[in-house]
């Protein structure tokens, strides 16, 4: 079994192959050679290379050997091997046949096949290579997520840095009742966003999808030169940052892309240190900006922190929703048509992708205290993922229920509002001012992405062909 590599070596922020596959057994308790690093991309944070770099004719153990370097590069190296050895067993589990284990391998085949075979294991199903419980029923995961015995994302009492997902995003990992005191901060018209209405978003949103569109050219990337640059601007002129933090904010903010997906599957070492120090520099930009919003008493501090987790949550999250809602359009005959004809469709258009194929595929809560779930008594520390997007299609599911794309606890309680009325703008403006849109190559979905498919790149054209100059 080859490990994927762990690398000295910066990453690009989006690579367009996929992870490379493992191949043979593994020795236990150790990873088989790692195969050579990937090159730096130019302007990439450097990283700090693990206590033992490996080569491709020697083993990564799991022990640090004997070192002389400075503590705190040892326990960076340490962090950094514990990232991959948990990214590792997530391979191993899939080696194994493991359906949730292939999920978070995030390949290049389809997710669904594998959603559908943890649903016909039963409404509970049990991945024990990495003792999760796992669900693809719709009532079961809605037990999940309004339940109080479900919480939060991490293990029970382990702080965030220290449990197998070491350099998971600090700012979404919140619990309920943080996020539930954080939520009245987010609302229309509170302390944070100045629009008292979801309608003055869309407008405000509409209006620079428009700006955007207009400095596109020809030929552009959805993805990268549409979805990921709306949010920002958008978010920080509700927050009402000055023009130089304005600017800052939307420029960094598409870097924290990685932070939901590192929620479940280890991210690249330097792509996960890149998006800490991206998370780390739109929250402190915020805190400078907002923390007297709150006056005394720590209220500001709430302020800032409400408004960090409703950005990084929400910036990736409505790109990939703008993205996949226009790519099911068009993949339906007559579908984008009929939204051209008439754009006021587009608010039902990203409703039926958040039922049916959300832009949030998984999420995964912690059980804190014993409970019993779809008949299964489970301890307190249990980990349980719902397979969002599957349990959206749910056969059992009763007609009419609302979508399930978002879920309705943690950080999606503050950010949901937003994501929503940005997409629907961002998708009535598309069909607007560019009816003749057309993909123009093959989209490319970003390795390590199980629980957003986000894609690397979407490259699209303003007109469904150029004439050729006579």
């Amino acid at each position: 079994m080859t490990a994927e590599p762990l690398s000295a070596e910066p990453l690009p922020a989006d690579r367009t192959r996929t992870d490379p596959s493992p191949a043979g057994p593994a020795p236990a308790k150790r990873l088989t050679a790692v195969p050579p690093a990937e090159p730096a991309s130019p302007g990439s944070p450097p990283s700090e290379p693990p206590a033992t770099e490996p080569t491709a004719a020697e083993p990564v153990v799991t022990e640090p050997a004997p070192t002389t370097r400075p503590r705190a590069g040892l326990a960076e190296a340490l962090v950094a091997r514990r990232n991959q050895l948990t990214r590792a067993a997530q391979w191993f589990a899939g080696t194994e046949g493991d359906p949730y284990g292939l999920l978070l391998r995030a390949g290049a085949d389809d997710p669904a096949r594998h959603e559908e075979r943890v649903r016909e294991r039963g409404p509970l199903y049990r991945s024990a290579p990495l003792d999760t419980w796992v669900t693809a029923h719709r009532a079961v995961a809605e037990q999940v997520l309004t339940d109080p015995a479900f919480d939060g994302t991490g293990p029970d009492g382990t702080p965030v840095g220290l449990d197998g997902l070491p350099l998971r995003s600090e700012l979404l990992s919140l619990d309920r009742a943080t996020a539930a005191r954080l939520a009245p901060l987010t609302a229309f018209g509170g302390p944070l966003l100045w629009a008292r209405e979801e309608n003055c978003v869309a407008q405000r949103a509409a209006t620079y999808a428009r700006r955007l569109l207009e400095g596109c050219g020809e030929h552009f990337d959805l993805a990268e030169d549409f979805a990921r640059r709306l949010p920002g601007p958008v978010l920080a002129e509700q927050f009402s940052l000055p023009d130089a933090a304005h600017e800052e904010f939307a420029r960094v903010l598409p870097d924290c892309r990685h932070a939901l997906d590192g929620l479940v599957c280890p991210q690249p070492y330097a792509i996960a240190r890149a998006t800490r120090t991206a998370e780390a520099t739109v929250a402190t930009l915020l805190t400078r900006h907002l923390s007297e919003a709150g006056g005394a008493g720590g209220a500001g501090e709430d302020t800032a922190r409400a408004a960090a987790v409703l950005a990084v949550s929400a910036a990736e999250t409505t790109a990939v929703l703008i993205v996949d809602t226009v790519r099911r359009l068009r993949a339906r005959t007559g579908a984008w048509e009929r939204l051209t004809a008439d754009p006021a469709l587009a608010a039902e258009a990203v409703r039926e992708t958040l039922r049916t194929a959300p832009p949030v595929r998984l999420e995964t809560r912690t059980t804190r205290t014993e409970t019993t779930l779809a008949g299964t008594e489970l301890p307190a520390g249990a980990r349980v993922a719902v397979l969002m997007a599957a349990a959206g299609r749910d056969p059992g599911a009763p007609a009419g229920a609302m979508p399930l794309g978002l879920a309705p606890d943690l950080h999606f309680a503050l950010s949901a509002p937003l994501i929503t009325s940005i997409a629907g703008a961002a998708l009535r403006t598309l069909a607007e001012t560019l009816p003749h849109l057309r993909e123009a190559g093959e989209p490319v979905i970003r390795p390590r992405s199980p629980v957003l498919l986000a894609p690397a790149r979407f490259p699209v054209a303003k007109r469904e062909s150029t004439p050729c100059a006579s």
